[in-house]
């Protein structure tokens, strides 16, 4: 019984993750559109942060949503169901 409610505890974990790492995406995106259409923000941002300034027109938002991806394609791809690994192990078996 402790085990299944670690599996449950662990799957929603996976899924607060998942739904921050969404807010955190929506967010960079809000502040790129800001940036575009803000000269104001545009002009402080190359004042004080620089050269890292160039992040905020996008790029950042399109790494962070090509890492989420990378990663979720790699997570699940390979994912077998419980079909598959109970037939896998009865051939492993035989």
């Amino acid at each position: 019984m402790d085990r299944l409610k670690q599996e449950q505890v662990a799957k929603r974990t996976r899924w607060l993750v998942w739904a921050e790492s969404l807010i955190i995406l929506g967010l960079l995106v809000w502040v790129s559109v800001e940036y575009e259409s803000n000269l104001f923000l545009e002009s402080w941002a190359k004042a004080n942060i620089g050269p890292i300034s160039f992040l905020l027109n996008g790029t950042l938002a399109g790494i962070y949503a090509g890492l989420l991806s990378g990663y979720a394609i790699a997570k699940y791809a390979g994912k077998k169901t419980e079909e598959e690994k109970i037939l896998e192990s009865l051939r492993k078996s035989a």
